[in-house]
C-alpha cells in the first residue's frame, strides 16, 4: 500500500490572489522601458497582439520566446514583487503530506522560485519550448491533470489526496483527487463540483 500523502495546489487565484501571468506582463513592459530595451519591447508588443489574432496561450507561449535565454530578466525581482500578493492558506504548511506539488498554467520561469519559497518539492508549469505551437504547450486543464497524475504515477506516489484550487478549469484534477479545498469559487465552478459529485471544502 501506498504511504504518499499528497498535496496539488494551484498558484494564480490560489496560492496568490492575483493573476501573477498579467502582473508579469506589466513587469516586463517595465523593464523594457526603464531599460530602454526597444526591440525588446517590439517584440513584447507583437506577442501580446496576437492575444487579440489568436489565442491566450498563443499570447503566452510567444511572450515565452521573447524572455527565453534573456539572462538579464529578473525572475527572482519579479517574485519578491508579487510578496502582497500572497494568500494565507495553512493546508501549505501542513507537514503531514509526505510530498507537495505547485501545479500552474503560469510559466515555470518564475513559478519555479514561488515552489521553492514555499517549500514545495516540485512545480509543474508551462515550460519554455522549443517545438511548434501546440495546444499542449499550456501546463492547463486536462494538460495539467494529466502531468501531475504521470509525475506521480513515474513516482510511485499514488494519488492526489488533496487538491486547492479556486478556478472552474481545473475540474479535470479535482475530478480525480480524494478531497478538494475551494477557494473563494464562483457559483458556475460550485454548481460542477455538486454536479460531479466531487468532495470538497470551500476556503477564503
Amino acid at each position: 500500500m501506498n504511504s504518499h500523502k499528497v498535496l496539488v495546489v494551484d498558484l494564480d487565484g490560489t496560492l496568490y490572489k492575483a493573476n501573477t501571468f498579467h502582473y508579469f506582463i506589466k513587469y516586463l513592459l517595465i523593464f523594457g522601458l526603464s531599460h530602454l530595451k526597444l526591440l525588446f519591447l517590439i517584440k513584447l508588443s507583437l506577442a501580446l497582439f496576437s492575444r487579440v489574432t489568436s489565442s491566450h496561450a498563443k499570447m503566452k507561449y510567444n511572450i515565452l520566446n521573447v524572455v527565453k535565454d534573456r539572462p538579464d530578466i529578473n525572475y527572482r525581482g519579479f517574485v519578491d514583487s508579487m510578496k502582497s500578493k500572497r494568500h494565507h492558506i495553512p493546508i501549505i504548511k501542513d507537514e503531514s503530506f509526505s510530498f507537495k506539488i505547485l501545479a500552474t498554467a503560469a510559466p515555470s520561469c518564475y513559478a519555479d522560485i514561488i515552489a521553492q519559497d514555499e517549500a514545495f518539492d516540485l512545480c509543474l508549469g508551462t515550460e519554455f519550448s522549443n517545438d511548434p505551437f501546440s495546444g499542449r504547450f499550456e501546463n492547463v486543464k486536462n494538460i495539467k491533470k494529466q502531468n501531475v497524475l504521470n509525475y506521480l504515477k513515474a513516482n510511485n506516489l499514488g494519488t492526489v489526496n488533496t487538491f486547492v484550487t479556486d478556478h472552474i478549469d481545473d475540474l479535470p484534477l479535482a475530478k480525480v483527487a480524494k478531497f478538494n479545498l475551494i477557494v473563494n469559487p464562483s457559483q458556475t465552478f460550485l454548481e460542477e463540483l455538486k454536479h460531479n459529485s466531487i468532495s470538497f471544502d470551500v476556503i477564503d
